[in-house]
């Protein structure tokens, strides 16, 4: 089966740089997102949408033609959170 994927932020160097975040994966019948997720090397949190729907369950499996769009979790720019003695 083949799976539509697209990959944003630093993820994005999960892919050669000509593909730009997006690329078709063949995977085997029954593969999950765990199974996408450990095909990429990809070993930290990150968010998932499958065909525009939120998911979680690494269990899920995929079907031909599903649109897999991956996040980071992580994203930079802001401030931590002052401690309680600093606010």
């Amino acid at each position: 089966m083949e799976v539509n994927l697209q990959l944003y932020s630093i993820l994005r160097e999960k892919l050669p740089p000509e593909a730009k975040g997006r690329a078709v994966i063949k995977m085997d019948n029954g593969a999950t997102l765990g199974d996408l997720l450990k095909d990429l090397d990809i070993t930290h949190r990150v968010v998932i949408s499958v065909n525009d729907a939120h998911e979680a369950e690494m269990s899920r499996q995929l079907q031909d033609g599903d649109e897999v769009k991956i996040f980071s979790s992580i994203s930079g720019g802001s401030m931590p959170y002052p401690s309680n003695d600093q606010r």
